[in-house]
């Protein structure tokens, strides 16, 4: 278990700041414009009280091979995902990013700082230190990839002190962060070159309404799991066991539960297919430009083009829709076997247009395989991300996340402690019963959350196709795949009407 040594015993820090708050040393730091000190749960923080306000840091140990930055930050709101309109950045064109810690004298301007570590109010909430001068989310992907550690799905809970850490070893490319001793984050497991980085400036700077900052320590050291967790549990003042342990469950994968639901008679099967018969791929329409998709004696061969991601590449991503939709209460089981490191599968669900209409029936086939499809255009589906190694999350273990899209509301995110196996069988299931949404990977929950139609985030989808989704660098085997429905809508007489003219190619609505 983390941070079992307790006794373990932390090197002094080479710069300290906000132990306490006289700020009369102005040799180490200067505040601009105006703050307070708050206290919460036994800790005082500086909070800044203006948008324009900004503490500076004049030294620090980041231009070191080798080191550690560990900081209490606590929020004064609940910070989770939010949708952002056009309007909500009139005043302030960053109003998204909050910052921790940044090179550039505007913490906010998180594009031309050499290194920002902040959070960032996305579609995936997320924490992430980046060293060097590039977009947020774009850096995982560009050439040459940055030095980055991005930790998806992170939210604050309001009054509430969280201990952030983040070490880095510059000559062995390696960077860690770490929250209440916790490890959540860790450079990319599957780069094909040597992270770039920009110089980091002599001063550092924070400084946002939402946040206060509290204890500051640099090292010239990459402190170890055990220090960091055995000097969160001396300085913690809140001491809550059910922030660890939520903590513990999400991002290291301890205590998951087993999948223990059955299907009985009351379900009906509505797809069973063994993936290994030539005949089985007349159930699934193909789209993208993937490199490969073949039955094998193993079962669906599904292998994308192994290159890393640029706008070039991006239609070698596919998608293989059912060829029906199905209705009601959803049950998905099927087994998977990776065969390349550093890939992306995920699973779609209740796909459908926006009004519950058929899109695939209704609306010209869609050809390419990219992203957008899921996240932004006019098609709804709970999208579940189950193996990931992409560098936007953490890659070293297996994980889970999944999105209600095309409202990119992010429903439920998880780990487990030990890395997928790759050239192994491994089993998905996927139940919906109402707004109920349950993942498993061979027989442990991965997620167990519930929907809700009246957050301004669409009604609970229960009517659509399925699809398996493979990005870039994917190559994998699928078999077995089965879906049941229990419906709890009768259906009646069914009416074929006047024959409906196929939709051209390009129309999207068309009753003329």
């Amino acid at each position: 278990m983390c941070g079992t040594n307790l006794k373990a015993q932390t090197p002094k820090p080479a710069y300290t700041y906000l132990n306490d708050f006289s700020l009369k040393d102005t040799s180490l730091v200067k505040l601009k414009g105006p703050a307070r000190v708050v206290k919460v749960g036994g800790r005082e923080g500086l909070n800044t009280t203006s948008i324009q306000s900004v503490l500076q840091l004049k030294a620090h140990t980041m231009k070191a091979n080798k080191g550690t930055v560990s900081m209490w930050v606590m929020s004064l709101e609940d910070l989770g995902t939010s949708n952002a309109k056009p309007s909500m950045a009139i005043s302030n064109p960053y109003w998204t990013i909050y910052p921790l810690l940044s090179d550039n004298p505007n913490p906010q301007d998180i594009i031309n700082a050499n290194f920002k570590m902040v959070w960032i109010n996305a579609w995936h909430p997320n924490i992430m230190a980046l060293f060097a001068k590039d977009k947020l989310y774009e850096n995982a992907f560009n050439f040459p990839h940055r030095a980055l550690v991005e930790v998806s799905h992170f939210s604050f809970k309001r009054n509430t002190w969280y201990n952030f850490s983040l070490t880095w070893d510059y000559e062995k490319d390696e960077y860690r962060m770490y929250v209440n001793g916790i490890p959540i984050g860790k450079e990319d497991q599957y780069r094909a070159t040597k992270f770039h980085r920009d110089t980091i400036n002599s001063s550092l700077y924070l400084g946002n309404p939402t946040l206060a900052y509290s204890d500051i320590k640099f090292y010239n050291t990459n402190l170890s799991e055990n220090e960091l967790y055995s000097q969160f549990k001396k300085e913690d003042t809140q001491k809550s066991i059910a922030l660890e342990q939520e903590l513990q469950h999400t991002y290291a994968g301890k205590d998951r539960k087993p999948f223990t639901w059955k299907l009985d008679n009351t379900w009906k099967s509505k797809l069973n297919l063994s993936l290994t018969k030539s005949t089985d791929l007349d159930s699934f329409y193909i789209q993208g430009k993937p490199v490969e998709v073949a039955i094998t004696k193993e079962g669906l061969l599904i292998e994308t083009i192994n290159k890393e991601m640029n706008s070039a590449v991006l239609d070698s991503q596919m998608y293989v829709w059912t060829r029906k939709p199905f209705e009601g209460d959803l049950y998905v089981e099927y087994e998977y076997k990776t065969l390349r490191p550093g890939g992306l599968s995920l699973l779609l669900t209740q796909a459908s247009g926006m009004n519950r209409e058929d899109f695939m029936a209704d609306y010209p086939l869609r050809k390419s395989g990219r992203m957008t499809m899921i996240y932004g255009e006019d098609v709804r589906s709970y999208h579940w991300e189950y193996y990931r190694e992409m560098a936007d999350m953490r890659n070293d273990l297996d994980n889970s996340a999944i999105v209600k899209e095309p409202w990119n509301y992010p429903m439920a995110f998880g780990s487990k402690s030990i890395p997928l196996t790759k050239d192994t069988w491994h089993k998905l299931q996927f139940l919906q019963i109402g707004n109920r949404l349950i993942g498993a990977i061979d027989g442990i929950i991965m997620f167990d959350c519930k929907d809700d139609g009246f957050i301004n985030n669409g009604p609970v989808l229960d009517f659509g196709r399925i699809a398996i989704r493979c990005m870039l660098r994917t190559k994998m085997v699928f078999r077995n795949l089965k879906v049941y429905n229990k419906n709890g809508v009768q259906t009646g007489k069914v009416f074929k009407g006047e024959v409906v003219p196929k939709n051209q190619e390009g129309v999207r609505f068309n009753l003329n």
